[in-house]
């Protein structure tokens, strides 16, 4: 069985560091020590690390812990779950006998960072749209039009210009902000929203982490892993994955258990605890941990043999998780899940137009309006959709 002392202990011999906050960590490794050498942020500093090296990881491997059923804690709460800032811009589970560790690189968190950003650029480029543009009118007028051209800028230009960091990541594997609009939030957007949007990121990225070691990818430890594993089973059936697992390999079909097992543990459907608040949780942070991780590593698609399924794999199977667990969810005017998962879907139909057109033959870079009626038409489908399924 997993031991913290011993979890702890064996990440900091393999990386060779003594147990300090990893903040103290990184600026020592930058070469910013007048910032560990200043007063104001000797409280921060001195934190001491006990289940993560990171005060904030620490405070998502805690909530992670409570939303799962209470025979799991215990369990849970033996596994170190640390941040990294050396390696490939991804997460790791490992167990070596009594330690289980997992490892969040820094490097994600930054791009969770950026992409939220993008995403809420996106989304009040929606909001604007809706509520300023008169589409009833069918001949758009000069000033409608200028509108419609700025708002498309502002959906679009940040999106094209991370697309070129990309190869700036690729080459140097570390991801940053290299332009202002990578950092930019829309005026009407709270700090507080992106930053729930980075811990959604964030928790999904350490759940699907946590599911390596819960359903047994890395040892057999844990004694209820059989149990969870046929749980996850269960819902892949429910969501009738069995086609896409066919062509899957073993690897591969572990990381879309772990995918799944995150979204069920987010959503509170393993202890069942289901609440609105957390299936939106989920959706935002499964979401932007794929479409993240699929642009930074260039992803989107990948080979029979390869270690992960690709980006349209893992995207279609969460997908039919929201629509699952939310269905019955009765539709409002603050929205729905599948409406959230929507939105979503026009964001990352944009990043997928802007890397497939990158030099990358006749495609065009992508339009917001097309998109933005694209989702429209989307959104009515549901709608219909939603009436039909709790008619029966």
């Amino acid at each position: 069985m997993w031991n913290l002392a011993h979890s702890r202990s064996r990440f900091y011999v393999d990386c060779m560091r003594p147990e300090e906050n990893f903040w103290k960590t990184l600026f020592t490794e930058a070469d910013k020590l007048h910032l560990v050498s200043d007063a104001k942020y000797a409280e921060f500093l001195s934190w001491k690390p006990r289940q993560s090296n990171c005060p904030e990881l620490e405070q998502v491997a805690k909530r992670l812990t409570d939303l799962a059923p209470i025979e799991w804690r215990a369990t849970m709460k033996n596994i170190f779950v640390a941040r990294a800032f050396k390696g490939d811009v991804n997460a790791e589970a490992s167990s070596f006998r009594s330690a289980g560790i997992i490892e969040l690189n820094y490097g994600l968190t930054t791009a969770a960072m950026i992409y939220s950003s993008l995403f809420c650029q996106f989304y009040d480029s929606i909001w604007t749209t809706a509520k300023e543009v008169d589409f009833t009118n069918e001949n758009l007028d000069d000033i409608t039009q200028m509108i419609l051209d700025e708002i498309s800028r502002s959906a679009v230009e940040p999106i094209l210009v991370a697309e070129q960091s990309t190869r700036t990541w690729a080459k140097e594997r570390n991801v940053y902000v290299i332009h202002p609009l990578l950092a930019e939030l829309p005026s009407r957007r709270k700090d507080e929203d992106y930053h729930k949007l980075v811990t959604a990121t964030e928790m999904f990225v350490v759940a699907h982490e946590f599911c390596h070691h819960l359903i047994g990818h890395t040892a057999d430890y844990f004694r209820h892993a059989p149990k969870v594993k046929t749980m996850v089973g269960e819902w892949l059936t429910r969501i009738d994955a069995e086609d896409t697992l066919s062509g899957l390999n073993k690897s591969q079909i572990a990381e879309v258990e772990s995918d799944v097992g995150a979204f069920l543990l987010l959503s509170g459907a393993f202890s069942n605890n289901i609440s609105l608040p957390r299936i939106y949780s989920a959706v935002c942070g499964s979401m932007l941990a794929l479409v993240s991780l699929a642009h930074v590593n260039d992803t989107w698609t990948s080979t029979a043999e390869g270690s992960h399924p690709d980006f349209l794999v893992r995207y279609d199977l969460i997908a039919r998780m929201i629509r699952e667990v939310s269905m019955e969810i009765p539709l409002s005017k603050d929205g729905h899940p599948v409406g959230f998962l929507i939105q979503f879907r026009g964001f990352i139909s944009a990043i997928l137009q802007a890397w497939i057109s990158n030099g990358k033959g006749e495609i065009q870079m992508p339009n917001f309006l097309d998109i933005f009626s694209w989702m429209i038409d989307l959104e009515a489908e549901f709608k219909e959709e939603h009436q039909l399924y709790n008619q029966d």
